[in-house]
């Protein structure tokens, strides 16, 4: 089973210097006056929210009832919950936030897809989380961070189940493909529902240099897909294992022919980071390994496979060519097929 671990480790650190634009291997912030040889944290990182708060988000806030007379004799005044069924949402504030040396300070922001696989173990469906809490307060331990705090990290639950209009799984049809409806509520949701709630809520810092977006597999192609919808909003995205599909590469390419792709709306002005596992020139997956199974928790029937990342080359491999073509700054790692159980 591919490492997300250690993938969170790579992209946190992409992450953070993409705000500064300095990836030197020395790191100083505001509680490390010094600078001092930065040593790369290694896995298994902390489960949970290590020494940080999480605040619960209801989805009574975000997913309002409106309550007129129309509405309570319209057949379709509950669409809404049809498309986007409400939840929770937690937001992960770092233990700086409280903390009297940053009471002043706004934090930037990074949103992530498949919210509930991005902290703790228990929460998982697969048993075994990302830890990016983990990664991101170790990498700031270490003085890695080119900010002088880590972000705020606001969770996103993909949505569970089936969808029944059109039927389909909901979590696909949420972070599918770039013209679905559905897809498009998504979109619409995070950048003007929840992030307005957001900065309403928490000390955040305004504007895309301070905003990301995180995922992985179609929660990957989600992520992009803020940066083409809301460019005014969002600047960058953190795609793992990408499931990239037709419309959203189609709408990868029109941004960078349009005439203004220059400006704040053109991918040219993001950060954008890719990944994937699977075969390189020395190292064959195979199409199915009882090891994925073995991954010591409850969750051992769905632990995500490497030969996922396979399949999924094609279309990495034009997203990579069309960036490259359109000149967009891009990080691009591919990881050998192996397998590492994390604890």
């Amino acid at each position: 089973m591919k490492s997300r671990q250690t993938l969170c480790l790579l992209v946190s650190t992409w992450q953070a210097s993409a705000y500064i634009s300095d990836n030197d291997v020395l790191r100083s912030s505001r509680l490390h006056k010094q600078q001092v040889p930065a040593r790369i944290p290694t896995p298994p990182f902390p489960d949970g929210p290590c020494n940080g708060r999480v605040v619960t988000i209801p989805g009574e806030a975000l997913y309002k009832d409106d309550k007129s007379f129309f509405n309570s004799i319209n057949p379709f005044a509950t669409w809404k919950d049809v498309v986007l069924p409400k939840r929770d949402v937690d937001a992960w504030l770092p233990n700086e936030y409280d903390s009297i040396e940053f009471k002043a300070e706004e934090f930037p922001v990074l949103y992530c897809h498949d919210g509930q696989n991005a902290m703790s173990d228990s929460k998982s469906w697969t048993g075994t989380s990302w830890r990016l809490t983990g990664a991101i307060s170790r990498l700031h331990e270490h003085s890695m961070l080119s900010i002088p705090t880590p972000p705020i990290i606001v969770m996103i639950p993909c949505g569970q189940g089936f969808t029944d209009f059109p039927p389909s799984n909901q979590r696909h049809s949420e972070y599918g493909d770039m013209m679905l409806p559905i897809s498009q509520a998504h979109g619409h949701f995070v950048a003007n529902v929840l992030h307005p709630y957001v900065r309403n809520k928490f000390r955040v810092k305004d504007g895309p240099d301070h905003i990301y977006a995180i995922g992985s597999s179609l929660g990957g192609q989600a992520s992009l897909q803020l940066l083409l919808r809301y460019p005014e909003i969002f600047g960058g995205a953190a795609c793992l294992s990408p499931c990239f599909q037709a419309g959203t590469i189609a709408a990868i390419v029109a941004n960078l022919v349009q005439e203004n792709s220059d400006g704040m709306r053109s991918l040219k002005s993001k950060k954008i980071y890719l990944d994937n596992g699977g075969d390189t020139d020395d190292k064959r997956v195979p199409m199915f390994d009882v090891m994925d199974h073995f991954t010591l928790n409850d969750n051992w029937y769905n632990p995500g496979f490497w030969w996922l990342d396979t399949q999924l080359q094609p279309t990495i491999d034009a997203v990579r060519w069309t960036l490259e073509r359109g000149n967009v700054d891009h990080m691009y790692k591919k990881f050998p097929g192996k397998y590492k159980i994390i604890p």
